[in-house]
């Protein structure tokens, strides 16, 4: 049975250990160039690198997002930085320009490339020339349903997106952001057009409605269908949100992982209110099964804000306090909520029981009061949407440890002779020749205590295997000093990808030209200006008003 991957989003250091640590098998990360996240916090090149190490020492997986569209003026400079990554060690290249994917390929032609999302891979045709130029990974459209995803018979790794932000454009391909916002979603530079308010027109008429986020997507959740997915021709499992918190990295991650881990072990597979709760508190927009399993139920126009889960109701109010009556949670200082009628919220300071005395916790079906900063109706629905308990949980998790076994050779007049091994790689040290003990000899206790002395190191001892001669001399710090030599070596030996490097240096770059015609575009505001610019052919016409759009587009 092949096991499926699960990668998880990776936008800072904090993310990256949070995501190992609670159970990825791999990760994907930007550099500070050509990723489609440009306002994550991101690596720079020696935070890469590092990055790249870190994931190594823990046997994590490192894909790094080289996913815009690359103009021909930077096609020198982005050779150059996937030259940089593929030497930095990096697993895998996730890439949309097609042209780029050829190029790369041609260069590197031992390098993995992902075709992103990016790139519309959704149907056969499309993904087997993706595979003839030397792609091996395909993320699926978001499109795609789990029937069209197990129907692909091309002999190619299947990602596919299960949690996190869904775009209201066809698999995250935008042109609006670029049109309206200025700023090119195919370059990393999503303005969120979609998330803004917008107003509904129908011959010329604005329509009286209650909701006015109409391009909003709520937030793709397949936990409940977490064993059709891994009964599926699914490969790797992706989670989205390389611009979320390190604690919601975490808490998804640990969540699938032991989703993951629980069909494989044949345990019944469920998540539990708790932790659905939890994930909605975390961050939400509303859930949807997504396209994947034909659920239509996509957007969510009320709000593109996080949702939190329901607190409980406003119940009293006056000019100094806010009285809520909780029925869903307990309320904690420091925890934050939302008025959902007028979408305002406030991280909890000051928190009061209901005879205005000043605590720290007020629990589930009690009255609490706070200080009253919105003037709510009665009757508001409150939301929680930080609990500062939950994620200091979350955040606290404990570090992977890498099972190693040990084993000590030790005999009289030969040297002593420790070898390490983690199951994939062996390394073997050697010490001083082994004397007759004089006074005390050296025990089983004596080398199994120095051997398991591994707290600080990324290891945990599973196994030591002792060979010695009875009553020999060796001195214990050989003992410490041999140990540290080996997990030094491992770790550096588990740092680098096992790969040959392989550069083509014969293929020629062609080298850029610039157009030096330059563009004019000229904002209008009345038809006068409208057919002065068209009379002078400027190349780009705005106009605000948009019956006069109308009469001359």
């Amino acid at each position: 049975m092949k096991k499926i991957e699960l990668l998880s989003p990776v936008g800072n250091r904090e993310m990256l250990e949070s995501a190992i640590h609670n159970g990825a098998d791999a990760v994907y990360l930007s550099g500070t160039k050509y990723g489609a996240r440009a306002f994550a916090r991101n690596f720079n090149n020696e935070e890469l690198m590092k990055a790249i190490e870190y994931a190594h020492i823990y046997g994590v997986l490192v894909y790094v997002t080289v996913n815009t569209l690359i103009y021909q003026s930077e096609v020198e400079t982005f050779i150059k930085y996937i030259e940089f990554l593929y030497k930095s060690g990096a697993d895998a290249l996730i890439m949309q320009d097609i042209g780029m994917i050829n190029l790369v390929k041609n260069i590197f032609p031992n390098i993995d490339i992902h075709a992103s999302v990016q790139c519309h891979n959704h149907n056969e045709e499309g993904i087997k020339l993706l595979k003839n130029i030397g792609v091996s990974r395909v993320v699926v459209a978001r499109e795609m349903n789990i029937n069209e995803i197990n129907n692909i018979s091309v002999d190619i790794e299947i990602e596919a997106f299960i949690y996190g932000a869904l775009c209201v454009c066809y698999s995250g391909c935008c042109l609006f952001s670029s049109l309206n916002g200025g700023r090119s979603a195919n370059r990393g530079e999503c303005v969120g057009n979609c998330r803004l308010p917008y107003k509904l027109v129908c011959d010329d008429k604005i329509l009286d409605i209650s909701n006015k986020y109409l391009l909003s997507t709520r937030d793709l959740n397949t936990t409940a269908n977490i064993d059709k997915l891994l009964n599926s021709n699914i490969d790797s499992l992706k989670i989205e949100g390389r611009m979320k918190s390190p604690y919601y990295v975490g808490y998804v991650t640990k969540l699938y992982r032991r989703l993951i881990d629980n069909y494989y072990n044949n345990i019944p597979n469920k998540v539990n209110e708790e932790e659905n709760n939890n994930l909605r508190k975390i961050f939400n927009r509303e859930y949807t099964k997504g396209y994947i399993f034909n659920d239509n139920s996509i957007m969510n126009t009320k709000s593109p804000n996080h949702q939190g889960i329901f607190l409980g109701t406003v119940i009293k109010k006056d000019k100094k306090y806010i009285y809520i009556k909780l029925i869903n949670d307990n309320l904690n200082q420091e925890d934050a909520i939302r008025f959902s009628n007028i979408d305002k919220g406030m991280v909890i300071n000051r928190l009061y029981n209901n005879k205005l005395m000043l605590v720290n916790k007020v629990d589930k079906n009690s009255i609490c009061a706070i200080d009253n900063k919105f003037n709510p109706k009665i009757g508001d629905h409150v939301l929680k949407t930080i609990d500062k308990k939950l994620i200091d949980n979350i955040n606290n998790y404990s570090k992977k440890k890498i099972n190693i076994n040990f084993i000590f050779k030790a005999f009289l007049n030969k040297n002593l002779e420790v070898t390490i091994s983690d199951g994939n790689n062996t390394i073997t040290e050697y010490g001083n020749i082994i004397n007759q003990a004089i006074n005390r000899e050296v025990n089983y206790d004596d080398i199994n205590r120095l051997l398991r002395k591994t707290n600080d190191t990324p290891f945990i001892v599973k196994n030591i295997s002792i060979y010695k001669d009875d009553f020999i001399f060796i001195n214990l710090k050989d003992i410490n000093n041999i140990r540290r030599v080996l997990i030094d070596k491992l770790i550096n030996k588990r740092k680098k990808l096992n790969r040959e490097i392989v550069i083509n240096n014969n293929i020629s770059i062609p080298s850029f030209k610039r157009d030096n015609h330059i563009k004019l575009s000229v904002l209008v505001r009345n038809e006068e200006q409208l057919i002065s610019c068209i009379n002078n052919k400027v190349d780009n016409i705005y106009v605000e008003n948009y019956n006069l759009y109308n009469k001359y587009k």
